[in-house]
């Protein structure tokens, strides 16, 4: 470093870190002893997803670190859905995919020349820039050592097997939370969550200073090698469970309200308070679990495409990582041709409804003459049945006329005859009234059912009209 004149400025660290989806690393659960010996929940909680996402991070000496770059397992390219939450005007990450979810020799030489570089390259002005990394595959490759030569980079690379001691990003590394999620989708932002919590200009300052790179301090590194086992204390105190802020003032609250704490309703008040704080707890978070699956559920529900990234001819070589502003006009394009598609099928729906409407008017057409055919066909039974008893009455009012015409005469002769067979005068008189009240009221009988049958035939030659 005396030698190339390195400046602090100009010392970077740099390191890839996988992650699992799916793996909860960091992830606190409540149960009984019992269950804690069964051995049975003591691993990483995991959904059974397989697939891994790589993180390329890089921080420099004087505290500030380079945007990151993220590197998808996928074949087809870049998904929509794993950059919905991408907000280029606040995150800075750089986007690649390879089959593996790891990076490869192209994309390590990728990420030297479209990342380290371009970020590092005005601040080192002419001046020799030094880069730290280990010893992995991608990065001893001829053309990544050729490009480091050829732009006043230098290569310094950690001995096998040294890193959780020498690297500075391993002690980032062993304070921050792992990005938790189940998909690729949640990754990012749960990923920009832990950064800006973990990569302060402090902590790195730290980190360079915890490892002996700067200042260069060897024994900063060996002190950690030279102690002795100190045997543990006993008697430690463990604190109640459930202890926080919340059930302190709870504590003091009930100190407040109750005299004498000796009393056992005083113990089993405290017991009781204890027990509904921790539930309250539990349930609290289990809440925001709820919630946050239930918002990331719907993000999954959409449909996923792969964007349509241009590529560029500033760079050589097939792997490209993708800058924020080019994923954003990506996810633009996307949208301008979803909206197209949309549009185009709502011409076509159009049309076929034009095409459509004449065929629906004439079956219409046709079922309307159907109906009247059907119900004029049902009218003319009607009125032929109409007609039949229209004819049966008025045959059944001329006899009837005739039978009351045979009983008048009979009438008249007994009137004129003045006598009936052998019977006294007052019983022929009786008769000849009895018959003439029976010759009347048939007569009304007929003359109802003549007008009945008259009105029977006129509504049969309306309904025939």
């Amino acid at each position: 470093m005396k030698d190339y004149d390195i400046a602090t400025e100009n010392t970077y660290n740099t390191d890839e870190k996988g992650f699992m989806l799916g793996i909860t690393a960091r992830s606190k659960r409540v149960f009984t002893r019992a269950i804690w010996e069964q051995n049975e929940r003591r691993a990483a909680i995991q959904d059974g997803n397989r697939e891994w996402i790589s993180v390329i991070a890089c921080i420099c000496g004087d505290g500030s670190s380079l945007p990151p770059g993220i590197i998808y397992e996928g074949k087809a390219g870049i998904q929509s859905s794993w950059v919905c939450d991408l907000q280029p005007n606040l995150q800075e990450v750089f986007i690649a995919h390879s089959t593996s979810g790891w990076i490869n020799n192209e994309l390590g030489l990728a990420w030297l020349e479209q990342v380290f570089n371009r970020f590092t390259i005005d601040k080192a002005r002419r001046r020799w820039r030094l880069l730290i990394l280990d010893g992995h595959g991608s990065h001893v490759t001829s053309d990544f050592i050729n490009f480091c030569d050829a732009h006043k980079i230098l290569l310094a690379v950690f001995p096998p097997h040294s890193t959780h001691s020498l690297q500075p990003l391993d002690v980032i590394y062993s304070v921050a939370t792992a990005p938790i999620g189940t998909s690729k989708g949640e990754f990012l932002s749960n990923l920009w969550t832990t950064r800006s919590e973990s990569f302060r200009r402090g902590l790195i300052l730290k980190s360079f200073q915890a490892t002996g790179v700067l200042p260069m301090d060897a024994q900063a590194v060996l002190k950690r090698f030279n102690k002795t086992p100190q045997q543990q204390l006993n008697g430690v105190k463990v604190g109640q469970q459930g202890d926080g802020d919340s059930w302190r003032q709870l504590r003091n609250f009930l100190d407040a309200a109750v005299e004498d704490r000796a009393e056992v309703e005083s113990t089993r008040l405290e017991q009781s308070l204890h027990s509904l704080q921790v539930q309250n707890e539990l349930l609290h978070h289990e809440n925001e679990g709820l919630r946050s699956l239930l918002n990331n559920k719907k993000k999954r529900n959409n449909k996923s495409k792969v964007l349509d990234l241009q590529h560029s001819e500033e760079y050589h070589g097939g792997a490209v990582f993708w800058s924020p502003r080019k994923v954003q006009r990506a996810r633009e394009l996307e949208a301008t041709k979803q909206q197209e598609a949309e549009q185009l099928q709502l011409q076509k729906d159009n049309e076929r409804d034009l095409k459509a409407a004449p065929l629906a008017y004439k079956k219409l057409k046709a079922e309307g003459s159907k109906a009247k055919r059907l119900r004029a066909k049902h009218e003319r039974e009607e009125a032929k049945k109409l007609g039949l008893q229209s004819s049966q009455l008025a045959g059944l009012l001329n006899n009837s006329n005739a039978t009351l015409q045979t009983l008048q005469n009979f009438t008249i002769q007994l009137e004129l005859a003045g006598e009936l067979p052998y019977a006294s005068p007052y019983k022929k008189q009786g008769v000849v009234v009895l018959l003439a009240l029976k010759v009347r009221l048939q007569l009304h009988q007929l003359r109802r059912r003549r007008q009945s049958c008259q009105q029977a035939s006129k509504w049969g030659s309306e309904g025939l009209t």
